[in-house]
């Protein structure tokens, strides 16, 4: 039922997507979806006349067709090393991230939309440009995690300028990361943000905010370069998240995922934000 739901938030996101580029009432030569036949009026497009219709009836007739709204969605995907960490005893970051990715699949999908993915450490790992369908995709999904990537490390921004830089129309971006990355990202977020409706997903762990005071210091090992690293537990860990403000500032919608957390509570997540989301659109149109 809430896998329906959520199937559903992204077929009203996909349609949000268009708002201001296409008007539902639109039409065009070039959709798919016959909208009427009617008499030819000044301005129509020579080709779509219907000789048929006008030689039966002796008059110039246009067919008009509902402009299409199918969407191009594309997945952002870090494959870094830091998303095999995990302090709870169920899932890594990646576990959730491949999840979630899923279940967006499962709702990209329908409709015929397209769907690529791009994934990323401090390279371009992998690119598959959109085409429609499911199955092919959750293949490459299943492939994908044992797959070895060339990069361990994590370069947000060498991913957003991969996607400018190619130049495709108004897309719904998914960026799922733990965007713990350079914060050199901003310029190229901005860019990406004022063409494509971005949604970032940020999978985390607890213990990468928080962790309990004490006595002593706590031995950490980096597990994109294996530096270790000393932490004062007497001090805590502060660690607000850099990106907050930026998503804040480019007036962005994103949502947090975490390790400890089950798949009922990401396909909640899920749910709450979509219908969040669609409710706040209603609003301003109304």
């Amino acid at each position: 039922m809430v896998k329906s739901k959520i199937r559903l938030y992204m077929e009203r996101l996909v349609v949000n997507l268009f708002e201001g580029v296409f008007s539902s009432s639109m039409s065009s030569v070039r959709g798919l979806e016959l909208d009427e036949l009617r008499q030819y009026q000044p301005g129509d497009d020579f080709r779509s006349i219907d000789w048929k219709t006008t030689a039966r009836t002796g008059e110039l007739h246009t067919r008009v067709k509902l402009i299409d709204k199918r969407a191009i969605i594309i997945f952002l995907i870090d494959r870094s090393k830091s998303e095999y960490f995990s302090s709870s005893p169920f899932h890594t970051k990646e576990d959730v991230q491949d999840s979630i990715l899923r279940l967006l699949i499962y709702a990209a999908s329908d409709s015929g939309n397209e769907v690529g993915i791009v994934t990323f450490t401090d390279r371009i790992e992998r690119y598959l440009p959109p085409q429609p369908g499911e199955r092919w995709i959750l293949r490459i999904v299943d492939r994908m995690r044992y797959e070895r990537t060339s990069g361990s490390l994590t370069d947000l921004n060498c991913a957003l300028k991969f996607l400018n830089d190619l130049n495709l129309a108004p897309c719904l971006v998914f960026i799922l990361s733990d965007f713990l990355a350079p914060y050199n990202y901003e310029g190229s977020m901005r860019i990406l943000s004022q063409k494509h409706d971005v949604v970032p997903i940020v999978i985390t762990d607890k213990r990468e905010v928080e962790i309990p005071g004490g006595k002593g210091f706590l031995s950490l090992r980096d597990l994109e370069t294996g530096e270790i690293k000393f932490v004062n537990l007497s001090n805590g860990l502060e660690n607000k998240p850099h990106y907050s403000n930026l998503f804040k500032q480019l007036n962005m919608d994103y949502l947090v995922a975490r390790t400890d957390e089950h798949e009922e509570c990401w396909i909640k997540i899920l749910s709450d934000f979509f219908e969040k989301r669609m409710r706040r659109r209603w609003r301003v149109r109304k």
